[in-house]
C-alpha cells in the first residue's frame, strides 16, 4: 500500500510506501525506489564485525530501522556495547532527513507504533518542527495513526503548535477526514483545558505576594484550593471521562474560582484565564 498525499498540501516531497512482503519491498523516498528481493537492498554497505549490514540509500541506521519497521535493531543500537551506531545513536534521534523529516515524523507518518515508543524514550524531541511548522502529531493526525496520536500526546505533544497553513494537528485532521483523530483530539485538548485551569489556578492563589493575597479573603482562599484538590482528583480518578465531561467539569470549576482569581489579576490580564 503506498501512502501518498498532495505535496503542496502537507508540505511533503517524498512518497513513502509501507508494502512489505516476503519476497519483495519496495520503499519510495524523494523519487528514488529501493527494491528488495529475497531479503538483499540495494544501498551503501557498513561493516557490522564480521557481518555486513546493508543500509537503504540516503538513510541513518534510526531512519532506516522505521523503514523497515524493525524495532530490535535500533534496540540493539542502544544496548549492544559493541554495536558500530552506538556512539552516534543518540545524536541522529532527532536529525532531519533531506525532506526535513525527523525519525519521530517519518515513524508518525507509516504508523510506526513500536519505534515511536522507542524514540520517545531514547530522547527524541516531540516537539520538534519542520520549517513550515509540521510536527509529528500533525503527520500522525492527518495519516490516521490513532496509536501514535495517542503516544505523542501522552509524552507531551504540542496540541496548539500550528503550521504554515495556520493548522494544528486538528485541522490537520479535518482535511483529510480522520474522524477518529479529530475525536481523540478534540478530548485530549478538552482534558488539557482543564488541567491548565487547574494549575493556573493554584499558581496564582498560593503564589500571589502579601498586597496582592489580601484581596481574598481566608474563606475565599479555601475554597478555590479545596476546589482545585476535588477537580484534580476528578482527573486522577476518572478513567472514562468524555469531552463533554472534561467541559462540564471546567464550567463548574471556572463558576466557583473565577471570581476569585479575577480579584488577583490585573484588570488586562484577567482575560488571558
Amino acid at each position: 500500500m503506498t501512502l501518498e498525499k498532495s505535496e503542496t498540501e502537507i508540505d511533503k516531497s517524498s512518497r513513502l510506501s509501507d508494502q512489505e512482503s516476503s519476497s519483495k519491498a519496495s520503499f519510495s523516498r524523494a523519487g528514488t525506489e529501493i527494491d528488495a528481493v529475497g531479503g538483499h537492498e540495494t544501498g551503501h554497505v557498513e561493516e557490522e564485525g564480521p557481518e555486513i549490514e546493508q543500509l537503504l540509500p540516503n538513510t541513518n541506521i534510526v531512519t532506516h530501522c522505521i523503514y523497515k519497521n524493525d524495532p530490535q535493531r535500533l534496540i540493539r543500537c542502544f544496548e549492544d556495547d559493541q554495536d558500530p551506531h552506538k556512539e552516534e545513536i543518540l545524536e541522529l534521534l532527532n536529525e532531519r532527513d533531506e525532506n526535513g523529516k525527523s525519525p519521530l515524523d517519518l515513524a508518525a507518518c507509516l504508523g510506526r507504533n513500536q519505534l515511536t515508543m522507542e524514540l520517545l524514550q531514547r530522547g527524541a524531541d516531540v516537539n520538534s518542527v519542520t520549517k513550515k511548522g509540521y510536527s509529528c502529531l500533525h503527520y500522525a493526525a492527518l495519516w490516521g495513526r490513532m496509536p501514535v496520536v495517542k503516544m505523542l500526546i501522552e509524552h507531551g505533544a504540542d496540541l496548539q503548535q500550528r503550521n504554515a497553513h495556520g493548522e494544528r494537528p486538528r485541522e490537520a485532521a479535518v482535511r483529510y477526514c480522520q474522524d477518529e483523530c479529530i475525536d481523540f483530539l478534540d478530548w485530549a485538548e478538552a482534558k488539557t483545558i482543564l488541567q491548565e485551569s487547574i494549575r493556573h489556578t493554584l499558581e496564582t492563589v498560593t503564589d500571589a505576594d502579601k498586597a496582592v493575597a489580601g484581596r481574598m479573603t481566608k474563606e475565599e482562599k479555601t475554597v478555590t484550593l479545596n476546589m482545585c484538590k476535588e477537580k484534580q482528583e476528578w482527573l486522577d480518578n476518572t478513567e472514562d471521562a468524555t469531552t463533554e465531561d472534561f467541559i462540564a467539569q471546567r464550567v463548574a470549576f471556572i463558576d466557583v474560582v473565577g471570581p476569585v482569581v479575577q480579584k488577583l489579576l490585573e484588570p488586562d490580564l484577567a482575560s488571558t484565564f
